[in-house]
């Protein structure tokens, strides 16, 4: 049985402006809300023994997130999450997760010249997801999560290759109550740990993802 497609997008609210105003004897669609997904590194996570060294983060590393096929479920029904609640429909994006700000929420930036720490820097928080779904109670996220290098340069350059484990799907699920209300956000808040979700494997590293949710709060 293929599974039941929810409506989302700016092309709903449009059509439920039109149908607001028509007198048909039945009650009026509810307008959508928004689901909003974060994503960010664990800033305990900073280290990685690569060969015989002891890898930390700095300003230059770079291991980029593919994330794509984002879905809200209730039951065997789904809505479609996009990068961004426009008219482009978006649905995938790739962000840095070791990529960091300063305090004042500046990205540190490879030319900055002032040393980096975990004092005076924090790992960026990206928006991953940011659409329009329709009203009600939800069960699960899901979305599809890959890498394919890591590249570190502290206490020398390391460029390896990723891989997911043999038999990994590239979609992750994550059950969860999650209730978003007409005219209202929702904001879905996951933590990944970048060098704890690395194994070493022969001549690449197994990305295991280790990613959980950390909160669910209304905006």
């Amino acid at each position: 049985m293929h599974k039941r497609l929810l409506y989302a997008g700016v092309a709903v609210v449009g059509l439920l402006s039109v149908l607001a105003g028509c007198k048909t004897g039945v009650e009026p669609s509810p307008s959508p809300g928004i689901l909003k997904v974060t994503i960010k590194a664990n800033e305990q996570d900073t280290t990685i023994v690569i060969r015989s060294d002891t890898s930390r983060f700095s300003r230059w590393d770079e291991f980029n997130l593919y994330i794509s096929q984002g879905r809200l479920h209730r039951g065997d029904n789904y809505a479609f999450l996009y990068a961004d609640p426009g008219i482009e429909r978006i649905g995938a994006d790739t962000v840095n997760i070791l990529a960091r700000q300063w305090l004042n929420g500046v990205p540190v930036k490879p030319s900055d010249i002032s040393e980096i720490h975990a004092k005076n820097s924090r790992y960026i928080q990206y928006t991953i997801f940011n659409s329009y779904v329709p009203p009600g109670s939800y069960d699960s996220l899901t979305f599809n999560l890959t890498a394919y290098e890591i590249l570190v340069f502290v206490p020398k350059v390391y460029q390896n290759p990723i891989q997911l484990p043999p038999g990994a799907r590239a979609q992750m699920a994550f059950p969860a109550n999650i209730t978003v209300e007409a005219g209202g956000v929702t904001q879905i808040d996951l933590e990944i740990s970048p060098f704890g979700s690395l194994s070493r494997y022969r001549d690449t590293y197994l990305f295991d993802r280790k990613v959980k949710i950390v909160g669910i709060q209304k905006l």
